[in-house]
């Protein structure tokens, strides 16, 4: 069994976005989980790379990494008592224990999925899949796809919104 170079950095990537979320998700501390989720975004942009998504990875770090993820900073880091943890983490361990079993519901869904599904990879059988340029995306996103680019477009909203109510909080 040959281990390519690619096959390694792969898994490095992949490490680089799994082991963040296990920080955001259980980081007593508000800022260590911001810094978290900058590394499972930039992670997410290398695996968009490794699935030939260049665009998707480009819009992975200029929206979530350079917008959302920074405003997100500006409002933890404005805000009073950021050191109190009872403040920036009110979850008490009934809640905690509450989510980690709706957490392994979902985690045992999926490979429940995966193991009892015949995953086709066409991209193996055929190397000769269409390339989409830039433009040909742009045209199915506005087309074909305009119903799930909206959809997007209201999700990104909802997050500036929210990310400038938890920075209006912090003002005063």
């Amino acid at each position: 069994m040959n281990i390519e170079l690619k096959e390694i950095v792969f898994l490095c990537v992949a490490i680089m976005t799994i082991l963040p979320c296990f920080i955001v998700a259980f980081s007593r501390n508000i800022l260590h989980s911001a810094f978290a989720l900058f590394f499972t975004f930039l992670g997410t942009a290398g695996l968009y790379f490794f699935l030939d998504a260049d665009f998707l990875a480009v819009v992975q770090v200029i929206i979530y990494i350079g917008g959302v993820l920074v405003l997100l900073l500006f409002a933890i880091l404005l805000t009073r008592n950021i050191e109190d943890i009872k403040t920036t983490n009110s979850l008490s361990i009934k809640h905690s224990v509450l989510a980690g079993i709706v957490s392994l519901i979902i985690i045992g869904g999926l490979l429940y999925s995966y193991i009892s599904n015949r995953w086709v990879f066409p991209l193996r059988e055929n190397p000769d899949y269409p390339y989409f340029t830039i433009k040909e995306l742009g045209d199915l996103l506005l087309t074909k796809y305009l119903l799930p680019f909206e959809v997007v477009s209201i999700l990104l909203l909802a997050v500036l919104i929210g990310s400038l109510v938890i920075a209006n909080r912090s003002v005063r």
